[in-house]
């Protein structure tokens, strides 16, 4: 045997040595599904070590890149997110979904000009991607450029098939820029042109909580519920906030009401564990 072949062989044991033990003779498919079902549950860190892993075994993954990107993006990371887009820009330019994840990344850092280009650049791709058009159109009226705008939104009505969306559309890109009162106008026109859009109803909810309006809040979940009393992100919010004002009974001494709010959260979801925790505790302290 040649010393060349020695060498070789030494270096190409070198380097599965360097492979993670966990990762020899894994399915890269199944760091994917572990990735998604983290996510669809909530636990972006865990979703992040799984599509991570994912990588190491496939490095040019880009569904693996692209849910890295989003995760990164909802934990208010946009480097990483741009970066991880970035990525799979590079091993496909027409990935149309990384494109508008970089044109947004782009409007959160008021890039206009760049985040314009994006979505021309996707428009060119597919000329019926009503996302681009909406948010081209929203750039528009950043601008103050009402009448281009709305020719841009009458065309993403168009591809889009359904005006209430649109209006939706619109009204998250303004939430996603934190332009408030702009994107509560939006959600209501939503609502007025489809008078069952839960979605819009939980948003206008979250606008609420941010203002510290509570109640507010709650009544918009209320309606959602009354729509659909299954709804899972309006049950959650709900949850969540009847949690977070008993917190604030506590903090205040006032133990009644923080229990009749805990009692408000079990009545909605029923195996909220903060609640049937907090629950146990105050009602044992007080008898």
């Amino acid at each position: 045997m040649t010393s060349t072949i020695k060498i070789s062989r030494i270096i190409l044991v070198a380097l599965i040595l360097m492979i993670p033990i966990q990762l020899l003779g894994t399915d890269v498919n199944d760091y994917l599904f572990q990735g998604a079902d983290m996510h669809y549950k909530g636990q972006l860190d865990l979703a992040i070590d799984a599509f991570t892993t994912a990588i190491q075994i496939e490095p040019k993954n880009e569904y693996a890149h692209n849910q890295l990107g989003v995760l990164y993006a909802k934990k208010n990371e946009f480097e990483k997110a741009f970066h991880e887009f970035e990525q799979v820009v590079n091993y496909n330019s027409k990935n149309t979904f990384a494109l508008l994840w970089i044109g947004i990344c782009e409007l959160k850092c008021i890039h206009l000009d760049a985040a314009f280009h994006v979505f021309k650049k996707i428009i060119e791709l597919d000329p019926n991607h009503a996302d681009a058009y909406y948010f081209i159109g929203s750039i528009y009226l950043i601008q103050h450029n009402p009448i281009a705008a709305i020719d841009y939104l009458k065309k993403a009505q168009e591809v889009d098939g359904e005006e209430a969306e649109t209006h939706y559309r619109l009204a998250k890109a303004f939430h996603g820029l934190d332009m408030m009162a702009n994107a509560l106008l939006e959600y209501e026109r939503t609502i007025e042109l489809d008078p069952k859009h839960t979605n819009a109803m939980n948003e206008i909810g979250w606008i609420y909580v941010v203002q510290g309006e509570y109640q507010k809040a709650i009544q918009q979940w209320e309606k959602s519920r009354a729509v659909n009393p299954h709804h899972s992100d309006t049950v959650l919010n709900l949850a969540r906030v009847y949690n977070e004002l008993a917190l604030q009974k506590i903090e205040s001494g006032n133990t009644k009401d923080a229990i009749t709010n805990w009692e408000k959260t079990i009545s909605v979801n029923p195996g909220n564990k903060a609640a049937l925790y907090y629950l146990t505790k105050y009602k044992t302290k007080k008898n």
